[in-house]
């Protein structure tokens, strides 16, 4: 080819793509001028409940709009249709306006946006107003109770004792089922007035009188329905169970196992083989229903009910041989016969030694059975006590519940790293970021997001600063140069001395370190969770009582590990997948959640193996749901079995969140109740608040009644739509838990 003609050649594309170019940004020009601006985003979203009182309403249009546009626009009423002043700034470069009330929006109240349309409403640069006028609802969401022992009101009455701490924490087990519609009352203040309000009474082990005796039996035979556990030797009697002086071994049966009846409704739909509970139990014998039968081992069944029912009169009465709350508690928290005692021979003193058994100077069964590692015992034998309420009532009274997780969600990952200043955090921050779905939502759990326990100087100010505006957490991680806690010895409540760790010093230990936390990152929010270098634990209950004087409200220092203990057996080493608040030795609640760490990068666990066989458990049939919390050191910039984690958890569509999102939602959660809850004839009516973070809150109700199955649903009058779940083998419908009045009616669809 000549030079002239390689010149012309080299002319005419040049040309040509200028041509080209010239025609795309034509018809980018001709499409930006004739489509009319949308909002593609907005959050809160329309009917959003939980929303926090200081949000901002924020909106993300599909084009740039004409700045000028926006004022007065984009208006907030309240229920009564008032205007709610407000503060609106547009960024032009992000396409989106922010609108903030001048003052916090008030909680339980509902709040609708209204987006103006047309040529005098939000316009683009040439004019062209939204298409239609764009308005939806979100609801603010209430506060936690100023306490934790307090109900949120309702049918079932809870009756406990001051001087009992367990019989305090069935508020926290019934919380955890979703069963939010429960008055606490002390045994002291309740009368035969009282009980008549109530349909269903739980009451826990507590001390009881002759008069106390008179007033519930009465109060089952003409109607009640008692649930008791492990009633003393009288109360029982009255209600027909017998004390088994003469059993072999005596009356009293310390720790074991239980088996459920599968012909009993409550219990067909939960694990049929023998599981383990601790405490006491009493050896009663009695005409009653077996609901579990009580074992001595795993395989050693006895005469004796562990779970039992009796029709008395109009009513019926449930009685637990061993109490629940404090088998719960000591299968989640470990034996406190194990408190502050090195067990695995690996110093410092750490929560695994609470389920150690093989001490070389004292060896044992492991606390939590080995071949039960993968069952959430504890998780169960709530279960069980959720459908025997359940069921009590649903012959002509049908409660609601909460279900465990957002939108219905099975399972969680808790993604968690220790960073000891060597600095990968923000490399692996800025990997998840990158990685996470495009437009995703942090406050829905869209995005894959993490918490790094750091050691001061791990990341500047300014890189966590950024991730954390982004949704992910940066909390201190407590250094105790791997050494025991200091320790003296203490009388407890009933005068008997223990060791237990030197709260001073932990106290002032943690005051220092969190002091110079903020001091290195002035402005970042304050820690609320929490894992100690060399996750250092110490007794039974001293830590959680001193992370709760400092406002961390959530620690994942139960830690699965050693890989010599561990086996690479996925499980759940404390019978639990549930994220529940600690008690104190007595059985007093703690506010602070216990999200034991399940997957470590240091037990000698497989990956994706461990995840896998997680995950599969708790969204298939077995139905072992929960909250699984992971360490994936941040010291190095990649880790292999966290991207495992996070593509097996990508594939069955799991969120990836961080321990300061599930604290916010557990308080959401907890924090909703169901009010006014009516019955007549066929139709059962409800009122539904939702807590502070609750998004995506979803409520279960029964769908049978006395053979009549839901036929119609409605909110505040309009239809809601509906879906059918089983559950723990109990049938229900499902819908969003959105503000308002509900009522369903029964019948024939």
């Amino acid at each position: 080819m000549s030079p002239a003609l390689a010149l012309w050649h080299v002319r005419f594309l040049v040309a040509a793509s200028l041509a080209v170019l010239a025609m795309i940004g034509l018809v980018l020009f001709a499409r930006d001028y004739t489509i009319p601006p949308d909002a593609e985003r907005v959050y809160p979203y329309a009917d959003e409940v939980g929303v926090e009182p200081n949000t901002a309403v924020t909106i993300h249009f599909s084009k740039a709009l004409s700045p000028e546009s926006v004022s007065g626009n984009m208006v907030l009423r309240d229920e009564q249709g008032r205007v709610i002043s407000t503060k609106v700034i547009y960024d032009v470069a992000s396409q989106a306006a922010t609108m903030q009330s001048a003052a916090k929006l008030r909680e339980g109240v509902t709040y609708t946006v209204t987006l103006a349309a047309g040529r005098q409403g939000l316009r683009d640069r040439y004019n062209h107003g939204l298409s239609a006028p764009k308005t939806w609802n979100f609801t603010v969401g209430i506060s936690p109770p100023a306490s934790v022992q307090e109900g949120p009101g309702g049918p079932l009455l809870l009756v406990t004792s001051k001087t009992i701490g367990f019989s305090q924490y069935y508020a926290e087990v019934l919380r955890s089922e979703g069963l939010n519609f429960f008055t606490v009352a002390d045994i002291e203040n309740v009368s035969a007035s009282e009980l008549s309000k109530y349909n269903i009474a739980l009451i826990g082990e507590i001390p009881v009188d002759a008069s106390h005796i008179r007033l519930f039996t009465d109060w089952v035979k003409a109607g009640g329905n008692l649930i008791a556990m492990r009633p003393s030797p009288p109360l029982a009697a009255s209600l027909g169970w017998y004390l088994a002086v003469t059993a072999s071994g005596g009356p009293i049966q310390h720790n074991g196992y239980l088996k459920l009846n599968p012909k009993v409704p409550a219990a067909a739909g939960l694990l049929q083989r023998p599981m383990q509970w601790h405490g006491d139990a009493y050896r009663y014998d009695s005409n009653a229903t077996t609901i579990a039968s009580l074992y001595r081992d795993d395989k050693t069944a006895t005469q004796y009910p562990a779970v039992s029912t009796l029709q008395i009169g109009k009513g019926s009465a449930t009685v637990f041989s061993y109490d629940l709350a404090r088998s719960v508690v000591y299968t989640r928290q470990g034996n406190p016969d194990w408190s502050g005692i090195e067990r695995d021979g690996m110093r410092p003193i750490r929560s695994d030694d609470l389920f150690y058994g093989a001490s070389a100077s004292d060896p044992q069964l492991d606390w939590v059975d080995p071949s039960l590692i993968a069952v959430p015992q504890a998780d169960i034998q709530q279960r069980l006590l959720a459908n025997l309420i359940l069921l009590a009532s649903a012959a002509n009274k049908p409660l609601p519940r909460f279900w465990y997780l957002p939108r219905g969600l099975k399972a969680v990952i808790v993604l968690t790293g220790d960073d000891h200043g060597h600095g990968g955090t923000t490399r692996r921050f800025a990997r998840y970021e990158r990685d996470s779905a495009p437009n995703c939502s942090v406050d829905h759990w869209e995005c894959i997001r993490s918490t790094s326990n750091i050691f001061e100087g791990s990341i500047t100010a300014e890189q966590a600063y950024y991730f954390v505006s982004k949704g992910f957490e940066v909390d201190l991680h407590v250094y105790t140069a791997c050494t025991d806690w200091p320790t003296k010895l203490e009388k407890n409540n009933a005068g008997v001395e223990l060791r237990q760790m030197d709260r001073g010093f932990v106290d002032s230990l943690y005051t220092q370190q969190l002091k110079g936390f903020e001091a290195k990152y002035p402005g970042l929010p304050p820690p609320v969770s929490n894992r100690t270098d060399c996750i250092t634990w110490g007794d039974y209950d001293t830590q959680p009582q001193v992370e709760l004087a400092h406002n961390i409200r959530l620690d994942t220092n139960y830690y699965y590990w050693p890989a010599i203990w561990v086996q690479d057996k996925p499980g759940l080493f404390t019978g639990s997948a549930l994220p529940m608040r600690f008690a104190t030795r007595q059985g007093e609640l703690i506010d602070v959640y216990q999200a034991p760490t399940q997957m470590t990068d240091e037990s000698g666990q497989s990956y994706p193996f461990t995840v896998n066989t997680l995950l599969d458990n708790a969204l298939g049939e077995s139905e072992y749901l929960g909250v699984f919390t992971a360490n994936m050191h941040n010291d190095e910039a990649k880790s292999a079995s966290a991207e495992e984690i996070i593509a097996s958890a990508k594939k069955r569509q799991v969120p990836i969140i961080t321990a300061a999102q599930l604290l916010k939602w557990l308080d959401g959660r907890n924090a909703s109740k169901f009010r006014d809850i009516q019955w007549s004839g066929q139709q059962v009516c409800f009122m539904i608040e939702s807590g502070i973070g609750a998004h995506g809150l979803e409520v279960l109700l029964p769908s049978t009644v006395a053979a009549e199955e839901v036929a119609s649903l409605r909110r505040n009058g309009q239809p809601v739509t509906i879906r059918g779940m089983s559950f723990a083998g109990v049938h229900y419908v499902v819908f969003p838990a959105a503000h308002g009045r509900y009522c369903a009616t029964y019948g024939t669809r």
